[in-house]
C-alpha cells in the first residue's frame, strides 16, 4: 500500500483528485491510503507521512511553495507534485525538488502519465533498506537516505541522512553496486556511487550532494551517469 497526501483548500478540485487515484489503483492493481488536508497550516503542522504528496501552490495562509520548502529542510526524498492554476510558478518547483507538477484542470490523461513517473519512483525506495555490517553491530538505513557509497582508505564508505560520519567498511564496490540494482543510483567513478535522488548541482565535473558534500565524474563515467541522471530528473541537464 502506498501513502497519498492531497493538500488542497478546494473540495472540488480534491474530489477530481481522489477520482483519478482510485481510477488509476484500480486500473493498475494499486492499494492507496488516501489522505486529504485542506491548508498548508493543516501539513506543516501535522504529522501526517506520505509516499507522494499532491500539493496545491496556490492556498490561504501559507502557500504550497512556502510549505514545500519547509517540507525539503527535513525530508529530502518523498516525492511532490504541485497541481496548480498558477503555470507560471511551476518552474519554481525545481527550487524544492519537485517531480512533477500539473495545471488545472487536470484531466486523467494528463494526471496518469505524472502517476506513471511517480510510481516508478516509489517503487524503487519504499521499502527497501540497505543493511551494513560493521564491527559494533548492524546498521540499516532506509534506501532513501543512503547519499553515497565510495572507496576510501580501501574501505568502503557509506553516508546517509541523520550520519554525520561515514560508516566504513569492507566489501567490494562492485558488489554494492550489484545489490543496488533497480534502485536510482549510479556509479560515477570507479570508486563512487551516489543516489541520484540526492543529488543538488552539477558544474562541469563536479556534483555537489544534499549534505553538502562535493562528489566528481571520472571523465569516462562522467557522459553515461549525466545521461542516467538526466533521465531519473526527467529532463536535460
Amino acid at each position: 500500500m502506498f501513502r497519498i497526501l492531497i493538500v488542497e483548500d478546494n473540495p472540488d478540485e480534491q474530489a477530481t483528485l481522489r477520482a483519478h487515484l482510485e481510477r488509476y489503483a484500480t486500473e493498475h492493481g494499486e492499494d492507496f491510503q488516501i489522505t486529504w488536508l485542506k491548508s498548508a497550516v493543516e501539513f506543516v503542522e501535522g504529522s501526517e507521512t506520505a509516499d507522494l504528496i499532491f500539493m496545491d501552490i496556490d492556498l490561504p495562509g501559507i502557500s504550497g511553495m512556502e510549505a514545500a520548502t519547509l517540507l525539503r529542510s527535513f525530508d529530502q526524498q518523498t516525492p511532490l507534485i504541485f497541481v496548480t492554476n498558477l503555470s507560471q510558478y511551476a518552474v519554481r518547483g525545481y527550487e524544492v525538488d519537485a517531480l512533477d507538477f500539473i495545471v488545472k484542470p487536470v484531466t486523467y490523461y494528463n494526471f496518469s502519465m505524472r502517476m506513471d513517473k511517480a510510481m516508478r519512483v516509489m517503487r524503487r525506495t519504499v521499502g527497501r533498506n540497505v543493511v551494513i555490517q560493521t564491527k559494533t553491530g548492524m546498521r540499516v538505513i532506509p534506501l532513501a537516505d543512503l547519499i553515497s557509497v565510495e572507496v576510501l582508505n580501501h574501505n568502503l564508505a557509506y553516508r546517509a541522512v541523520g550520519y554525520d560520519e561515514a560508516i566504513e567498511v569492507r566489501g567490494s564496490l562492485a558488489a554494492v553496486e550489484r545489490d543496488l540494482a533497480g534502485a536510482p543510483f549510479v556509479r560515477i567513478s570507479n570508486s563512487c556511487i551516489v543516489n541520484m535522488g540526492h543529488v543538488r548541482d552539477i558544474q562541469g565535473n563536479e556534483l555537489r550532494m544534499s549534505n553538502g558534500a562535493v562528489l566528481y565524474f571520472s571523465r569516462a563515467r562522467r557522459r553515461p551517469a549525466m545521461e542516467r541522471i538526466a533521465d531519473y530528473l526527467g529532463g536535460s541537464i
